[in-house]
């Protein structure tokens, strides 16, 4: 079972049927199949609308379109018309469309790049894989992913969790534990990656992985998963915001403590995911 499209809010719906009209225009035949997935396709989403993250799948794109140097300079091109496409029906719906394009001959890539840009990999890839899989996506066009996607190794799913950790590790580097949303992602996410490692199955909403962190976590973490909540549902205090500041970084640095890195890590700063 999948997930209807009328299951997803009114606005969010919309969306992406105009973005599917926009990838047929623009795409044509190189258009395989578009999958939306992501916290809009759980009953608990968030109350407040945010992303809406899309699967594109293609099948041939040019050089010159995965060097982004050059196709945002370009009107004409098929990545710079699709960028403009999201940004105005972003605009239009109030839902911020959040696309990854993946070109079918890559996807058995643990890590495949994205199709549109030389420099990116899609290191979420095995998280998505597994929704997929498990039905939690809505199906808006082309062959299921069951056709196309394999399922992922513990491994893959392992290091995908690592990179995770290190994007909230980042997030810790940059200082953004101020920024009540980056909080909210942070005390949630980590609360996911640690049902992750329990579970095996990353096909949990953030909110139902607050849920079982109040089951599961020490009593201290339980005010900060609260606090998260409702920061995700736009209804937080000024105390809720004070309260994530203030525990953001060692809650990072707890789930870090469940999962040592899983590669040599390059020098500088702990990485973006993305």
């Amino acid at each position: 079972m999948t997930i209807p499209i009328d299951e997803l809010p009114k606005p969010a719906a919309q969306a992406a049927q105009d973005f599917l009209s926009e990838l047929q225009t623009v795409l044509n035949t190189d258009l395989l199949a578009v999958w939306v997935h992501g916290a809009r396709t759980f009953p608990d989403r968030p109350k407040a609308l945010g992303d809406l993250d899309i699967s594109v799948i293609v099948v041939h794109v040019a050089a010159v379109e995965r060097r982004y140097s050059r196709w945002r300079h370009d009107p004409t091109s098929r990545p710079q018309r699709l960028s403009e496409a999201r940004d105005a029906i972003s605009a239009r719906r109030r839902v911020e469309l959040s696309p990854s394009y993946l070109l079918a001959d890559e996807m058995a890539a643990s890590e495949p790049p994205l199709a549109f840009t030389q420099r990116r990999h899609h290191v979420g890839w095995p998280f998505e894989r597994t929704h997929f899989l498990a039905g939690q996506y809505v199906h808006l066009h082309g062959p299921p992913p069951v056709q196309l996607v394999s399922v992922p190794t513990w491994d893959e799913i392992n290091h995908a969790l690592d990179r995770e950790i290190e994007h909230l590790e980042r997030h810790v580097h940059e200082g953004d534990h101020t920024i009540p949303y980056e909080a909210a992602y942070a005390t949630l996410n980590g609360c996911r990656i640690l049902y992750t490692l329990q579970t095996r199955s990353p096909v949990i909403s953030k909110r139902s992985a607050g849920t079982w962190g109040l089951d599961h976590l020490p009593a201290v973490w339980h005010a900060p998963i609260r606090a998260a909540g409702r920061v995700y549902d736009g209804e937080a205090s000024p105390e809720d915001e004070a309260l994530l500041a203030a525990t953001m970084p060692e809650l990072v640095a707890t789930v870090r403590a469940h999962l040592a890195p899983t590669e040599t890590r390059p020098p500088g700063p702990p990485r973006w995911a993305g």
